[in-house]
């Protein structure tokens, strides 16, 4: 078993956190916002005071954080992560945060970095079904394997930075896919075709793995919030910045950030799933 410092307690970091947890690990946990961390520590987790308290003895950490910004306030600022993380230690990042915030980070650490973020929802965490899309040094990667396993099914993609890129490209493929389906189920919507028979169509074309996963909710079944749309609109302007770095044009996935832009502020569905974009351009 591993001692293990989570840094970062929203709804997957509380997730993974208590899996992590139940197979054993010895857990310490942090989160900016007070109070999150109740049932952790009442199953037997160390609440750490400040991100440098709960590295101290660690032999991995975690940070599952909203965006580069808070990374870098965990990991380097007052009282940092950085700090205290001892040098025999490895840090797995799995919040989506783009490559160029990887490689500065593993720049300034003087510990192994893998760039980890997943693919799923809470549900996937509570099930070990996570898919982790992996970066970093292959024996790094092939030490803690095992360990990623408890999540899911751990994927080496190669060196630092990979896993990164293709969690972003993963989630900007799929909102500008929802955006798409959206505007063209609103024009059968138009044609007065039902969206049985739409689905059905649909689900004998190259969309049919997105039509089966998601049938619920294109149908309006499923309303559970398992990833906000404000957040897949923060991964968008994150692959819009790493595109402009390598001088491509995503002008597919920038139509897409508009319509949900239109979603989150006029019509207020931030908090919403981003799936939500559906049956608001359906309207």
């Amino acid at each position: 078993m591993s001692a293990i410092a989570v840094l970062g307690l929203g709804a997957m970091g509380s997730a993974m956190a208590a899996r992590l947890l139940n197979a054993g690990h010895d857990l310490t946990v942090w989160n900016r916002t007070p109070g999150r961390d109740g049932e952790l520590v009442s199953a037997g987790a160390r609440r750490g005071e400040t991100p440098a308290d709960a590295v101290r003895d660690a032999e991995v950490v975690v940070t599952m954080l909203t965006d580069p910004p808070a990374l870098e306030a965990v990991l380097f600022g007052p009282d940092g992560a950085s700090s205290a993380i001892p040098d025999t230690a490895t840090l797995i990042e799995m919040s989506t945060v783009g490559p160029t915030a990887i490689a500065s980070a593993a720049e300034r650490l003087s510990v192994p970095v893998l760039d980890a973020p997943v693919l799923g929802s809470v549900p996937s965490v509570e099930t070990g079904k996570l898919v982790i899309l992996v970066g970093g040094d292959r024996e790094v990667f092939e030490r803690h394997a095992e360990l990623l396993s408890v999540l899911g099914t751990p994927i080496y993609l190669g060196p630092s930075g990979s896993g990164a890129w293709l969690k972003l490209v993963n989630n900007a493929a799929s909102t500008a896919t929802l955006v798409a389906l959206g505007e063209l189920l609103a024009l059968t919507d138009r044609a007065g075709l039902g969206i049985d028979s739409v689905l059905q169509g649909l689900e004998a074309g190259p969309l049919a793995s997105l039509i089966q996963r998601w049938r619920p909710r294109l149908k309006g079944e499923d309303q559970a919030s398992y990833f906000r749309l404000a957040l897949a609109r923060k991964d968008l302007a994150l692959v819009f910045d790493e595109a402009e770095r390598e001088g491509v044009d995503l002008s597919v996935a920038e139509t897409a950030a508009a319509r949900c832009d239109e979603a989150i502020g006029p019509a207020g569905l931030g908090d919403e799933d981003f799936g939500a974009i559906i049956p608001f351009l359906r309207r």
